[in-house]
């Protein structure tokens, strides 16, 4: 077993991404993600990129999932577009994902669908798991709820199942992580929000400890 930390949703709040990163490394090089990488925040593209180089290990969050299902896919019909969930994604911060990779062009979907797969970002969002189990803890985006789809612990806002694992979430920001040992933790404290992006160090024993960092 080994010390691991998970990090909440940072919505391309990179500037927090880096500091609290730089506090994580003093615990443990072994680092998770709630998901929600992207959108809302102005740097999506850097905070992806982050993760990228320093091989931090996301969940999918919604937020990835509705942009993914945004975007034409060769398996549609005729290269279709999900228009209800281009609508969605555009209602929960797309715009700023979109300029975040198109800085020099008027923002035009099929520029950022073609930077997102240059980059490398379009293969490394799609691979993303809905969850990861690691020797302490289940982590996933909104929480597991015994008898829901798979699907729904993207969206999922109800108080988590108590597995066998602690349950590591994000999803629903709080002002403070909201730690229920033996149970969960939710470590989305809204950054894009409150300025605070915060991460949890389970240790060997399942004990945690919340760190955050502000800019």
């Amino acid at each position: 077993m080994k010390t691991i930390a998970v990090i909440g949703d940072i919505h391309g709040c990179v500037k927090q991404l880096i500091k609290l990163y730089d506090k994580i490394l003093k615990y443990t090089d072994d680092v998770y993600s709630v998901g929600d990488l992207i959108d809302r925040g102005e740097y999506s593209k850097e905070a992806v990129q982050f993760c990228i180089d320093n091989q931090i290990k996301p969940v999918m969050g919604n937020h990835e999932y509705t942009m993914l299902q945004s975007l034409i896919d060769d398996t549609r019909e005729k290269g279709a577009r999900d228009k209800e969930a281009l609508r969605l994604w555009m209602y929960i911060g797309a715009d700023k994902t979109i300029e975040s990779y198109c800085k020099n062009t008027k923002k035009k979907l099929k520029d950022f669908t073609k930077e997102l797969i240059e980059c490398g970002h379009y293969d490394y969002i799609k691979s993303l798991p809905l969850s990861r189990e690691t020797d302490t803890c289940i982590i996933s985006h909104g929480g597991i709820v015994s008898g829901k789809t798979e699907i729904n612990m993207l969206y999922n806002r109800q108080t988590p199942s108590k597995l066998n694992k602690l349950q590591v979430i994000g999803h629903t920001p709080e002002p403070e992580a909201i730690y229920r040992k033996g149970h969960y933790v939710n470590i989305d404290t809204g950054c894009i929000y409150w300025g605070k992006l915060s991460a949890v160090i389970v240790s060997e024993d399942a004990s945690c400890d919340i760190i955050s960092a502000q800019i």
